[in-house]
């Protein structure tokens, strides 16, 4: 497997779960779920495409591949959650000031965070599992 196609599915299913999340929970109304939905649908969209790549490879990411990896999903993230919670604070009528931009970028790096987390324990649990050699990469 290739790191365009590891990248492929991340973004395949980041956005087919969350479209799918979106529908359920306005059809259900279960708007108290929001945030920890997001976070699961982030978890499995970095996880399975990271974990089926150790697989077919036999390895797991380089740290140059790693890195270009975390930065695509960072982008990939970052490009939909932040012009999504700017809007969603334009329509609440709160006002767009150093405060708001200051707590939407306190989240923005701290979903970074958690994705660099989630590909780097992805790669451990693969080697604990001996589904990829000791050695191999990272």
């Amino acid at each position: 497997m290739s790191i365009k196609s590891l990248l492929l599915r991340f973004v395949l299913l980041y956005f087919s779960l969350s479209i799918a999340a979106m529908a359920v929970v306005a059809w259900f109304g279960l708007d108290e779920l929001g945030t920890a939905l997001g976070i699961a649908i982030l978890v499995l969209a970095v996880m399975w495409p990271c974990e089926a790549f150790g697989r077919r490879n036999g390895r797991y990411l380089s740290p140059s591949e790693k890195r270009w990896v975390i930065a695509v999903m960072v982008a990939v993230l970052w490009g939909t959650q932040f012009p999504l919670t700017l809007v969603l604070v334009w329509a609440e009528g709160i006002a767009l000031d150093a405060v708001a931009l200051g707590i939407a970028a306190f989240f923005a790096l701290l979903y970074a965070g958690f994705v660099v987390a989630l590909v780097n324990l992805t790669g451990r649990n693969l080697r604990k599992r001996g589904l990829i050699p000791e050695g191999a990469s990272d």
